[in-house]
């Protein structure tokens, strides 16, 4: 069985040549985080959430797909209608905002002050092919700063791989939201349970 890009390229020698054929565009989509009142009574300061950043063959526009280790193929007809780094920083400020564990959540501006800064890297977002198989894998790292001191206090990756059941390019993306999705959702759990844990450790407070 040919993969994914195989196929789609053979479709367009089909259409015939000298006709027309315009890009089709995607969305990473997310569902709604689910609000958590009261989970952990806002007991951190105010976040700041950056964009997250990636390499620029990931988010130049184009999906990506992968047939080895070592080749990057990108799919001219198939891109990204929102930039992956827009569609996930703005889900892991909704998610941060539905668990309740800071005081308030906001998109990172210049001049802008919080007691935290929350920035990652989209470090794959992509289609891998592997003879007959055919998955997707995310993987996004990510890093807590407390700016008052400047320091690190947490830093985490978590990746994802999803088998592609539907065969076409709304089943690869419907794939890469949900891995990213999952990716996410672990960044964000193992960043609040450890820092909320080494707080109770230490009896620091949130301010």
């Amino acid at each position: 069985m040919k993969n994914l890009a195989a196929v789609f390229m053979g479709a367009l020698v089909l259409a015939g040549c000298g006709s027309v054929r315009y890009p089709t565009t995607y969305v990473l989509n997310f569902p709604p985080p689910v609000p958590q009142p009261g989970g952990s009574n806002g007991a951190l300061s105010g976040v700041a959430v950056r964009e997250f950043q990636c390499p620029e063959y990931l988010c130049e526009g184009r999906i990506v797909y992968r047939s080895s280790p070592e080749e990057v193929g990108l799919y001219e007809y198939h891109r990204w209608a929102m930039d992956p780094r827009q569609a996930i920083t703005q889900y892991v400020v909704e998610s941060l905002r539905a668990q309740s564990a800071f005081k308030s959540v906001a998109v990172h501006e210049r001049g802008s002050e919080a007691a935290y800064m929350l920035s990652g890297k989209i470090e794959q977002l992509e289609e891998v092919d592997h003879d007959r198989d055919v998955r997707v894998v995310c993987r996004i790292s990510a890093q807590l700063l407390e700016t008052r001191t400047r320091s690190v206090i947490w830093s985490h990756a978590a990746s994802e791989t999803i088998s592609v059941e539907k065969r076409d390019m709304g089943g690869v993306v419907s794939s890469l939201s949900a891995a990213a999705r999952i990716a996410t959702d672990r960044l964000l759990k193992s960043m609040t349970e450890e820092v909320l844990a080494t707080m109770a450790l230490t009896g620091r407070t949130a301010n």
